[in-house]
């Protein structure tokens, strides 16, 4: 073979080895720039999700800050409302003492007790929704406040008959009639007897004659039964004989008890609340 022909044949060898190798090498370098791409991809996802959890997490911090602020609206709104249905039974209480006080007609008198009552249920209420809404630690004064106010206003409505009875007797002492008003005078003193009595077996802790007690009470009767049958009814002379034989409602010691809850059990209900609020 001459020169030509060994170049020529060189040449084809050559260029049948370098086919296969170019294509190697291409495959090479699509597998890196694949590889460089699938990484790159996860790059970018790991980039995204990073980006959308944390988007995510700030909307949920977001909304539970909202709800967190709304709950804590409805809750000092309950507190605050509690508060101010539980002072209202004392006040409309007193007020319906002081009314007593004077003569007022059989009208007043239901509204005055109605008013009480639907003060009671609006403040169970009230109680109510704190025992939903608040935690134990103000949910437990609440409840004491909430007896303290139903004995306090079950004691002002005793208070408030007592009040009316005593002054229907002081105006009777004015009755133009001199058997009436004597008869107003006979009950006064046998009032004065029948607590006079029973002090005396206070004061004398081993001294128990019930048979001078029941005389006390039985002169009082007497005295009563003389009276026109429309100046006191039962309850009103009932709530004398009790007010004279030990105390009137509102200066016993199971009212001043009651008080004495009520501002204890509000003390500690507003202090709870705060750190429940605020805390």
């Amino acid at each position: 073979m001459d020169l030509e022909g060994i170049g020529a044949l060189s040449a084809a060898v050559v260029a049948s080895i370098g086919i296969p190798t170019t294509m190697l090498i291409g495959r090479w370098q699509m597998k890196a720039g694949l590889r460089t791409a699938e990484a790159t991809s996860k790059a970018g996802l790991a980039q995204a999700e990073s980006t959308y959890r944390a988007a995510l997490d700030a909307v949920r911090a977001q909304a539970n800050a909202a709800h967190l602020q709304w709950r804590r609206g409805i809750q000092r709104d309950a507190y605050a409302s509690f508060l101010l249905a539980a002072n209202r039974v004392q006040e409309l209480g007193e007020r319906f003492v002081a009314n007593n006080e004077e003569e007022i007609s059989a009208e007043t008198i239901r509204a005055g007790k109605a008013d009480i009552y639907d003060a009671l249920a609006n403040l169970k209420a009230a109680q109510t929704v704190i025992e939903l809404e608040g935690p134990d630690d103000v949910a437990a004064p609440a409840a004491g406040m909430t007896d303290a106010a139903h004995s306090m206003g079950y004691h002002l409505g005793k208070q408030a008959t007592y009040e009316r009875a005593w002054s229907k007797l002081g105006r009777t002492l004015d009755h133009q009639s001199p058997d009436v008003s004597a008869a107003a005078v006979r009950l006064m003193e046998a009032l004065a007897n029948l607590r006079s009595t029973f002090r005396s077996e206070l004061d004398e802790p081993g001294r128990q004659n019930t048979h001078e007690g029941g005389a006390a009470e039985r002169s009082c009767r007497d005295a009563w039964s003389t009276l026109p049958p429309d100046t006191l009814d039962d309850g009103e002379f009932r709530a004398l004989l009790e007010g004279w034989s030990s105390h009137p409602p509102t200066s016993s010691s199971s009212y001043l008890d009651a008080v004495h809850q009520f501002r204890e059990k509000e003390a500690h209900f507003v202090r709870a609340v705060k750190i429940e609020l605020h805390g």
